[in-house]
Formats: C-alpha cells, structure tokens, sequence
C-alpha cells in the first residue's frame, strides 16, 4: 500500500475522474474515493482546498477534507505522477488506405 507524506498541508484539487472515483490534486498525488463518497467528489469544483488527514483505518485510510465546501471524502491514496494510466486512451487511429 502506497504511503501519503503530505498530510494536514493544504492542497488544492486539480482533477477528477470517473465521476468523482478518482480525485487528482495539485502535487500529483492520485485518490480512490470510497463508493459511497463519490457522489460528493462528483460536486467538488476545481481549485477547492483539500487537506489529506489519516485516518488509520483499513480499506481507505485517509480523509480527503474540502474545506473550500466544507465536505470530507474517504479515500485510498493510489500514487504520484502516473495520471496517463488513468486516463481513457485514445482510439488508434484508422488506418489509411496505402496507394489510392
């Protein structure tokens, strides 16, 4: 399991994915948002300060807390920096017919 050292500093939230499943913010830092919190990430507008709190519970240990809404989140902490293997690909384009 992935360790978050940036906790209790504020943050802001760059991006969101998958209808609030994954919450992106500024440092790069990824999230996995608990299935029953997703519908308050949904809402969550870009540029809110968010500050990561532990939570020391299993499943999803840490506490993504909005305090621009005044919402908090519970979330998995997925990794730094790897946001091109979350995000839907592109399709391959067509190919194109050689020689006419």
């Amino acid at each position: 399991m992935a360790f978050y050292t940036r906790i209790h500093e504020e943050h802001w939230l760059r991006d969101k994915l998958e209808e609030g499943k994954i919450v992106i913010l500024e440092d790069e830092s990824i999230w996995e948002v608990h299935p029953s919190d997703r519908q308050i990430t949904k809402r969550w507008l870009r540029m809110s300060t968010i500050t990561v709190k532990h939570t020391e519970k299993e499943g999803y240990p840490y506490l993504l807390s909005n305090r621009t809404e005044g919402e908090d989140a519970r979330a998995n902490y997925l990794r730094d920096s790897a946001r091109t293997s979350i995000t839907p690909e592109r399709p391959n384009p067509e190919p194109q017919n050689q020689g006419q």
